[in-house]
Order: structure tokens, then C-alpha cells, then sequence
């Protein structure tokens, strides 16, 4: 009875709100709901799955979470994001993350336990259904940003915090395993939209992070357990979990559920994890429901000359999946699928380095001015940049994650770190709650500065705070007999070789520098090889010593090491111009991105009971913008100052001149990294 009473009053709820306009924008509504009338299995194109399997051998290995630690600027950021930003605040200024016990006492059964969603309008549309998950996401993924700058900062206060969330999802197991939110009713028995996979996904990338941090055994072997049950339920004797008669973002989101079986099989060894993480992959491949989720079904990506057009997240997100099942079967046909990605992929990026999609890339290649991004899109397509230079060894995607991070990743984020913009386009010339294309202006609450941005969805801010700490564990990887340098800037990597600690710190102000000074530190000498990345963007590099042969990408020195050597190497960059994909021209030097700061003005459009924190628009105060165009015979010069531990204080900028139309004179001008800006324009026409 009670059961049937919540549904009638969800429903008559949903009935009430009809007429309302959705919070969620045009954009969204249009383009979510492409659910297929009948189920379309693709089997027969999947049969190659049954042959042997000839894995192939990856390039590095991550080390353990825990063992690269910030430094410098990026931990002055790191902490004060933790103790008066966003990442520690997020708890008070979204009360749903410590009202809803999702995981544990408030178990989702029905439509009747479908919590308070702050500023979220519904309106009785069918995917509203998601939202019985949807907070699993934001908190899930809070924790585990949280979690990690805890440790990574060595906050005390934070530390006792998360102490405190392991403990409630450890108490949460039930005497089979089960770690999730759904009640015995619902669980491993979802006829449509649901979120059983991503909510186990978010949570169980928490604790895994938590168990390298802490090595409290007692963790993993909840995971383990929570996943033999899932493993049993849904897979190759279960159910097939994208068999559904319809689909949103949380069951494709579920996917990701491979990111714990690749964090799990490098824990353990066991290679029943990257099995299972296949396993998923073809699952996901063999049904099609909503095309809205799927760009990278094999049957999509066998499709060569076609653009993708899903929800920008899952696309970017989903590749890790694909590139990992290649490379642990070795199939020929995942292989041309891998190819097939990186050729779509391609039209997608912007000349930030992020790929556009604030919601969807609805077959549109990148437009510095019309195609946004979403910070979510920023954040999993960097951490699939991670995975690809993991396995690959290209140092192309590790070109590509340096430059997305250090420059759109950090251009959406406001100098105090008590705000960030939900979606963002390259050349920002106002941000009003409206996108704005070709002359028209559409109604978007993504396009603002927020701390919580809880209109849309409470996504972007938690995954905000699991930027660096992914970073930081891309940046130094394991090599064959010895360490890599994959990415720069400052932190130190430490760990084992031969049973004994070595630790070695990058001392840089890196990206705000060409230097970085390589320390070594280490009880006795230890022999092992060290690689340095050699970046596409620099001609070239000075050191203090013989580096050797460049061999892909790398340069290896072999040798004994001992206490206190050091290396410092010197990039020799240039400022470059390079074409964006609306034929105008941005300008870089190393991996930073130029752009033109446009002044502006806030209007505060929200305030929060946490002083310092509120929503807000920002308008230009003058459109001397509109008329700047690049001088064929332009020339700009860097203009750096003294190095800071501050990332905003740094002064590494360009001068030169730009040629304004409407004065038909040129005129001189300083550009500033992008990820400085709120107001900009990054590219130009070229006179």
C-alpha cells in the first residue's frame, strides 16, 4: 500500500509541474529522450568476441593512488579549494549530500523515495525517472574528490571526514555484498532507466582510493565482495545490464564500472577484472536503446566518416572502456574501432584543448565561438587522455591532457575557487544563463558562475574536485625497469624499487616556465632507467646532462642513481600559430593557450548562507573585442616575471599588437594564459 500511495503522489506531483518550464534548458530536453521504439540487437556483429584473446602489452603502469604528491602551486590550489572552496564546501552548500544516505538508510525502492532536489524543475518527462539515482553521482563523486584531496593535502580535519564515509558505506554491506542504492525490489532487476552500475561505480572508485591511502585491507575486500555479486548478477551467466526497454544517462554511465575492474585488476593482479570489464564492453555494444548515450558502440564506431552526437560526457568517458577491451583482447576489429575513435574524435576538440558538448556534440565539429564544453566532458576526457598514454605510450595524449588541464579545465574555475561555469565556450564574450549562436539566444542556466549549479544538475562542481588528483596520478607512470616523467609540473612521485624508497620531485613553476629540476632522493644508490617526455609543442630541450636518443617521445637514461642527483632540463618554446576549425587563428607556447582578457562586470543572481559563495553573471564592459584581427606580420613576445607559488600571480604572458577594424589601426595588446580568463576571446580572423 504504502508503495502504491508514493507513486500516486509522484505522479500527481509530476501532473502539478507539467506546465513548468524545464530547469534544465531547451538544449537538454530536445536532445535526451532518443529512445529507440524497438530494441536493436547487434550480436551477430560481435561474434569476433569469441575468438582467443591476444592481449596486448600496455606501455606503463599507474602507480598506487597516494604515491604522486602536489607541490608547489598546484598544492596551494588543492588546499585552499579544500578549506575555502569549493571542494570542502560543497556538504553545506548542497544540503542533499549529507541529507540523502543513498548508499545506506535511504535505499531507493520506488518513485516514492525520489529525494528533494533543490532548484531541479520537474516536469514529469520520462528520463525524470534518472533522478532516483542522480544524487549517487554528486555525492559519490564528491567523495571521491574530497577523499583525495584530503589525503593528498594531509588535511586532519578533512581526513577524519572521510574516515567517516568509508565507515557508513562498510555498514551499508549486506550479508551478500551488496554495496549500492537500490532496495531488494529493484536491485539487479531494472527493467529501464536506472543507475545500479554508476552508483556502484562512484562509490567503489571512493573506497579503492581510500584503501591505497590508508592500505585498511577491510575496504578492498568489501569491494571485492560488492563485485563478485554484481559479476554475478550482471554478466555472462546474469542479466545483460544494457538489456532495457529504455535508457538515460545513468544505465550508459554504468559502463564506467570498468574503471573499478582496471583500478582492481592493478591492485590484485586478478585478470577475472579486465574479463569482466570486456564483458561490459560488449554487453554495451550488443543492444541499442537511446542513441542519445552510445557513441561508442563497436556497431557506431565500425562507421568511419561519421561525426559523433551523444551526450559529450558518455562519449568521452566511454572511450577508456573501448581502448581498454582492445587492448585486453587484442582484437583486429577493435582495433579499426580504436582508429575509427581518434578520427571522430578529432573535430570535436577545441582550441583550448577542450572537446565541445554542453550537453551534446549532436554531430557538430568544434566552433571556438558556438560549441561549448561542459566542465564533466573537460574532466573524463582528460582522464581517458590518462588512460590512452598509459597504454599507448603516444605522447600525443599527454600533449593533449597537459593542455586541456592547464588551460580549459582551469579557465572554468574563478580565482577564489568558490565558483566554477557548468559550460563555457573558448571565445566567452558574456555568460547571462543564455548560449548564444549565430545571432540567437537561448535560455541555459550552464552559462554562469555557480558553486553548486543546482538548476541543471549538481555534476560539474563534485567532478571539479577530482581534477588534480587524477592529474597528479597521470603524470609520473611505471616503464619498463624504471619511472617516467609522463606529464610536468610540480609534485613528487614516491615509491619502491628493489624494496627500497626513491622519491623524485619535479621542482617547477611549470606551466608558468620552461624549466623543471628533476631531485632525487633515495637512502642508497639504486639503478634503474628514467624517461622524460619529450613534448610536440617544444623544439626541442636543454639539460644539465646527456639525455641520449629521443625514442618515442622519450628520452632514457639508464644509470645508478644516487641521493641528491639532480636534472634540470629547459624547453625551447616558441609561440606558434595554429588554425581553429571556424578558420580563424589562437596562438600557443608550450602547452599554454593565448587569449584576449575582456573586462567585465558581476551580477549576483543568488547568494548562499555560506558567506562568499553565489551564483552570478558576467557582462562585458566594453566589445573592443568584436574588431581584433591577427597582422600577417604579428610578432609576440613573452613577457614572464619572477616564478609564484600561485598559479593566477604567475606572469607569463604575450605581447605584441592586434589590428583593430573598426580604428583600422593596429593596436598594442597583452594576452594572458586562458586559464586566467573569464571573459575572452582566443582566436581571430587573419588580415
Amino acid at each position: 500500500m504504502k508503495q502504491t500511495i508514493g507513486v500516486i503522489i509522484v505522479l500527481t506531483l509530476f501532473s502539478c509541474k507539467r506546465e513548468q518550464k524545464n530547469s534544465q534548458g531547451e538544449n537538454f530536453s530536445d536532445n535526451v529522450n532518443k529512445v529507440a521504439s524497438t530494441i536493436i540487437d547487434d550480436s551477430e556483429q560481435l561474434k569476433f568476441f569469441n575468438k582467443p584473446k591476444q592481449p596486448i602489452q600496455v606501455k606503463f603502469e599507474q602507480f598506487p593512488t597516494g604515491s604522486v604528491q602536489p607541490k608547489g602551486w598546484i598544492l596551494n590550489m588543492m588546499k585552499s579549494d579544500l578549506q575555502q572552496g569549493i571542494v570542502g564546501a560543497l556538504g553545506e552548500l548542497y544540503p542533499g549530500i549529507k541529507s540523502d544516505d543513498l548508499y545506506n538508510t535511504a535505499r531507493r525502492g520506488g518513485m516514492e523515495d525520489i529525494p528533494e532536489m533543490g532548484d531541479l524543475v520537474l516536469t514529469g518527462a520520462a528520463w525524470e525517472k534518472s533522478i532516483m539515482w542522480w544524487n549517487a553521482e554528486t555525492i559519490g563523486n564528491w567523495w571521491d574528490g574530497f577523499i583525495r584531496h584530503a589525503f593528498l593535502t594531509n588535511d586532519a580535519k578533512a581526513i577524519q571526514k572521510s574516515h567517516d564515509v568509508i565507515k557508513n558505506l562498510l555498514a551499508s554491506q549486506d550479508d551478500d555484498g551488496y554495496i549500492g542504492i537500490y532496495k531488494p525490489n529493484l536491485r539487479y532487476q531494472h527493467e529501464g532507466s536506472n543507475g545500479e552500475l554508476w552508483a556502484q561505480t562512484t562509490a567503489f572508485r571512493t573506497m579503492l582510493a581510500y584503501y591505497e591511502f590508508t592500505q585498511d585491507k577491510s575496504v578492498l575486500d568489501a569491494v571485492e565482495k560488492a563485485m563478485q555479486l554484481t559479476i554475478k548478477n550482471y554478466g555472462e551467466v546474469g542479466e545483460n545490464p544494457f538489456y532495457l526497454k529504455n535508457a538515460f544517462g545513468g544505465v550508459t554511465h554504468g559502463l564506467m564500472l570498468t574503471d573499478v575492474c582496471e583500478t582492481l585488476f592493478r591492485i590484485t593482479k586478478n585478470e577475472a577484472y579486465q574479463d569482466y570489464a570486456t564483458y561490459l564492453y560488449k554487453a554495451f555494444s550488443t543492444y541499442s536503446i537511446n542513441r542519445s548515450f552510445n557513441d561508442l558502440r563497436y556497431p557506431y564506431l565500425k562507421e568511419k566518416d561519421s561525426l559523433f552526437e551523444g551526450h559529450g560526457v558518455h562519449t568521452y568517458e566511454h572511450i577508456r572502456t573501448m581502448v581498454n577491451a582492445y587492448y585486453n583482447t587484442g582484437y583486429p576489429e577493435l582495433e579499426i574501432a580504436y582508429h575509427n575513435m581518434l578520427d571522430k574524435l578529432e573535430p570535436c576538440i577545441l582550441p583550448s584543448g577542450a572537446g565541445h558538448g554542453n550537453e551534446w556534440i549532436l554531430k557538430m565539429k568544434a566552433h571556438p565561438t558556438h560549441t561549448s564544453s561542459e566542465y564533466c566532458t573537460m574532466l573524463e576526457l582528460r582522464n581517458s587522455y590518462g588512460s590512452l598514454i598509459q597504454k599507448t605510450g603516444d605522447i600525443s595524449f599527454a600533449d593533449e591532457a597537459e593542455k586541456l588541464t592547464y588551460n580549459a579545465m582551469l579557465g572554468f574555475r574563478n580565482r577564489e575557487g568558490t565558483a566554477l561555469t557548468y559550460g563555457k565556450a573558448d571565445n566567452c564574450y558574456v555568460l547571462d544563463g543564455h548560449h548564444h549562436e549565430n545571432g540567437e539566444s537561448k535560455a541555459d542556466p550552464r552559462y554562469k558562475y555557480s558553486p553548486t549549479h543546482s538548476e541543471p544538475a549538481v555534476c560539474c562542481v563534485p567532478n571539479y574536485t577530482r581534477n588534480f588528483p587524477y592529474f597528479l596520478e597521470q603524470m609520473w607512470m611505471k616503464s619498463e625497469g624504471g619511472i617516467a616523467s609522463v606529464m610536468f609540473g610540480p609534485s613528487k612521485l614516491t615509491t619502491q624499487i628493489e624494496g627500497a624508497e626513491v622519491s623524485i620531485e619535479q621542482i617547477t613553476n611549470y606551466p608558468m616556465s620552461d624549466d623543471v629540476t628533476f631531485k632525487f632522493t633515495m637512502k642508497d644508490p639504486k639503478t634503474f632507467s628514467f624517461q622524460i617526455r619529450q613534448p610536440k609543442w617544444s623544439n626541442g630541450l636543454e639539460s644539465n646532462i646527456a639525455l641520449g636518443d629521443l625514442k618515442d617521445g622519450f628520452y632514457t637514461i639508464s644509470k645508478e642513481w644516487k641521493n641528491g642527483d639532480e636534472i634540470t632540463i629547459i624547453f625551447n618554446n616558441e609561440t606558434k600559430q595554429h588554425k581553429a576549425l571556424n578558420d580563424e587563428v589562437y596562438l600557443q607556447r608550450g602547452p599554454i593557450v593565448y587569449a584576449f582578457e575582456i573586462p567585465h562586470k558581476v551580477e549576483t543572481i543568488k547568494t548562499y548562507s555560506k558567506v562568499n559563495y553565489s551564483d552570478y553573471y558576467c557582462f562585458p564592459t566594453n566589445e573592443d573585442f568584436k574588431d581584433l584581427k591577427l597582422d600577417s606580420d604579428s610578432k609576440f613576445e613573452l613577457k614572464s616575471a619572477s616564478n609564484s607559488d600561485s598559479f593566477y600571480d604567475s606572469e607569463w604572458n604575450l605581447e605584441g599588437s592586434l589590428f583593430n577594424a573598426s580604428k583600422n589601426k593596429s593596436q598594442n595588446v597583452t594576452l594572458v594564459p586562458l586559464g586566467k580568463t573569464v571573459l575572452r576571446r582566443v582566436t581571430f580572423p587573419k588580415q
